[in-house]
């Protein structure tokens, strides 16, 4: 078996920040959503294809295995289904296929999953009865012996009927972003690029049960994700670019006329331009580690650390980890700023 990760989308939903990175870089739970993908992939012996698109490339320079896709822009991009189609044929794949979106996180491994295959399309699932925030009218739902209910009967199942984004949705059970596609449907996938708009790995599957496949769901346990979703981020839909170069990317949205909400995402080993303002300022960590300098002292942040600022108080955050350190501040109007 094969392993491709799929990272060539250009993060609308992400609003400004995903106009400046994509969503395979962004930090969850102490690592980048790619490379908890890659750790979890690597368990189970697959070293993955990573296929992203020209206007990201540089933030994949140090990853081995890579297709460029010479999309600038979402309305250039290749479909999902077509970049599995273009993956298979530029690696000349010829073994059963594993494809992972980078666009989610999950907190249990693939072991499971990958023991569950038996040869047919394989697809992750999880129920999101239980969360308010993710609805499922607007992801893949599906309907199995026993989708009526939580949890179901068996962990492993096969599919009765598989729709994307339907309303009402088949049932509370969703699809994950991952799948295993076996060779011999390889000239079925590619047909189908060649004949369909819809290049969502949702509507291959239906079109895979709809020509008489048995289709194959699995259940992930443990916590799964959108990162694109996560509250912090949907903040700054809206935000305004204040910095992006080599060492940080700052946006500032103001709220309510006066108030100031800023995010700063702090590259590997740089540091924010240390200084004072006149008003007071709360900093909010929320992932990665570093220091903040505070008037000639220094004190260890990490994710959950929340340091307040005096007006006039000089301060300064250096990132002293392998990984992106991202805080939120909040401050009132003041010069340039808001």
């Amino acid at each position: 078996m094969k392993a491709l990760i799929l990272a060539g989308g250009f993060a609308k939903r992400l609003g400004t920040i995903g106009e400046l990175m994509p969503k395979a870089m962004i930090m969850e739970k102490g690592d980048t959503v790619l490379n908890n993908l890659i750790k979890k992939l690597r368990a189970v012996n697959l070293e993955p294809i990573i296929s992203t698109n020209k206007k990201f490339e540089g933030f994949f320079s140090g990853y081995q295995n890579l297709i460029v896709e010479e999309a600038m822009a979402e309305e250039q991009k290749l479909g999902a289904v077509s970049a599995i189609w273009n993956a298979i044929n530029a690696k000349k794949i010829e073994e059963d296929l594993m494809v992972v979106c980078a666009d989610n996180y999950f907190s249990s491994g693939f072991e499971d999953f990958v023991s569950s295959y038996t040869g047919e399309p394989l697809v992750g699932i999880y129920y999101v009865g239980q969360n308010p925030e993710m609805k499922p009218e607007e992801m893949a739902t599906v309907k199995f012996d026993g989708s009526d209910d939580y949890p179901p009967p068996a962990t492993s199942f096969f599919f009765t009927d598989f729709k994307e984004k339907v309303r009402p949705p088949l049932s509370s059970y969703v699809s994950t972003g991952v799948y295993i596609f076996p060779k011999r449907i390889f000239p079925l996938l590619g047909k189908f690029c060649r004949s369909s708009k819809q290049d969502a790995p949702g509507f291959f599957i239906q079109h895979l049960m709809q020509l008489g496949e048995k289709v194959k769901g699995y259940l992930f346990s443990g916590e799964w994700y959108d990162v694109s979703h996560k509250s912090y981020l949907q903040a700054f839909r809206e935000a305004r670019v204040v910095k992006n170069d080599e060492r940080y990317i700052v946006c500032d949205r103001t709220i309510g006329g006066n108030l100031v909400l800023s995010i700063t995402i702090l590259h590997v080993g740089k540091q924010t331009t240390g200084h004072s303002h006149p008003v007071g300022e709360v900093y909010f960590f929320i992932e990665g580690e570093g220091e903040i300098e505070m008037n000639g002292g220094r004190r260890r942040v990490r994710e959950k650390d929340v340091v307040t600022i005096a007006p006039g108080e000089f301060h300064r955050v250096h990132n002293i980890s392998d990984k992106d350190l991202i805080f939120i501040s909040v401050f009132e109007k003041y010069g340039e700023r808001g």
